[in-house]
């Protein structure tokens, strides 16, 4: 018993601090006005995202980049809302933006990966850019990207940051207290060249490499994972072309869920493809979250039967607590914002989380009116 308490409780915290610790060492990239501005393609699929676009849409008017180098391709996964109109209004108030509007052909169970291949098909450059509709882009977003690519003009995949807006509530804080840990993880992938983790509302990559690994091809059938599996096939052809982009500049914000339910659907998605992808790290490091927060929760009763020892039932608890404080403390050195009233109470709630979030991954749940997971028809 005491060998396997070490392994889940020393194990957890080491696979969390050496990942976490790389943000603070990992090369940042610095925009230099003097560079060549390369022409993006940015993507951007949305569905129902009428109370959203605004904000998005404000944020790309304000991209510190020369319009003619940007080209926006907005993919429509049959809407039901305004959304449609208020980008056929977008477009027409700002006619110096290149702005293609699409529409969604049902090929796979992903709206996702269906808009990105069908956009890159009508994109004009090569390196494309991706974000979500539900979100908001700093003003050096593209300028970002554009540094890191005159740095590394070999990359074929850059990941970024991407933040949680903040706001005062519990729910809030523990998504983003979540999502910073997450970011640390995904830095620190990309430091020992073992990228596992990226997010799409956030990330580029260039044309001729997404054809090049024939898309997304061989993944279809999942809803979710138009990053990663992309990821996972660029880095197994050349992870040295594999970059994170380190720079505050380039941190886009999304919107947290505002209700429990969700927020667990939408990690359930995410623990799915996770399970999915070939990354014996990805695999490795969610098998210990989910066994140190099934020990975290059961360590009182098997304390209170003597199947663990008051000492090892305190190190359970002082483990956990100073792993997740110093992986804060290192997240708000480069993001900021951690809402340090909210930690305990976030400590002691989302091991439950996990565990609800792993039942319910074993299911198919439904996100944005559709079974996760299951083919698109024309009719969808």
């Amino acid at each position: 018993m005491s060998g396997l308490f070490f392994i889940i409780v020393f194990g957890y915290a080491l696979m969390i601090l050496l990942l976490s610790k790389e943000i603070l060492t990992y090369p940042a990239t610095k925009i230099d006005p003097t560079k060549e501005q390369l022409p993006f393609s940015i993507i951007i699929n949305y569905r129902d995202e009428e109370n959203r676009l605004p904000a998005l849409l404000n944020s790309i008017k304000k991209q510190q980049y020369r319009l003619e180098k940007t080209q926006w391709i907005f993919v429509n996964d049959k809407a039901t809302d305004h959304s449609l109109e208020i980008l056929q209004s977008f477009k027409v108030q700002n006619p110096k933006l290149q702005i293609l509007l699409l529409d969604r052909i049902p090929k796979s169970a992903s709206g996702k990966k269906d808009g990105i291949t069908q956009a890159l098909a009508s994109s004009k450059y090569r390196h494309i850019l991706t974000t979500d509709a539900d979100c908001i882009l700093p003003t050096e977003w593209v300028l970002s990207y554009n540094a890191i690519y005159n740095e590394h003009p070999d990359a074929h995949f850059i990941a970024a940051p991407v933040v949680i807006k903040q706001e005062n509530t519990i729910l809030t804080a523990l998504q983003q207290q979540e999502m910073m840990a997450l970011q640390l993880i995904t830095a620190g992938s990309f430091s020992y060249r073992q990228p596992f983790m990226c997010n799409g509302a956030n990330m580029s990559f260039t044309k001729e490499a997404f054809y090049e690994v024939n898309g997304y091809h061989g993944n279809n059938h999942i809803s979710s994972g138009d990053d990663v599996f992309l990821l996972e096939k660029l880095a197994a052809e050349d992870v040295m072309k594999c970059r994170y982009l380190k720079s505050t500049a380039a941190m886009v914000i999304t919107f947290p869920k505002l209700h429990l339910k969700s927020m667990i659907y939408q990690r359930a998605r995410w623990a799915q493809k996770g399970s999915k992808t070939k990354s014996m790290l990805n695999k490795l490091l969610s098998f210990q979250v989910l066994l140190m927060s099934l020990l975290f929760i059961t360590s009182p009763l098997l304390w209170s039967f003597s199947v663990i020892t008051s000492q090892m039932f305190i190190g359970v608890l002082l483990v956990k607590a100073f792993t997740d404080i110093i992986v804060l403390v290192i997240a708000d050195q480069f993001f900021g914002g951690v809402k340090w009233r909210f930690v305990i109470i976030n400590f002691l709630i989302y091991p439950f989380l996990v565990l609800m979030i792993a039942v319910k991954s074993l299911s198919k749940p439904i996100w944005q009116g559709r079974t996760v997971n299951t083919p698109a028809s024309p009719q969808d």
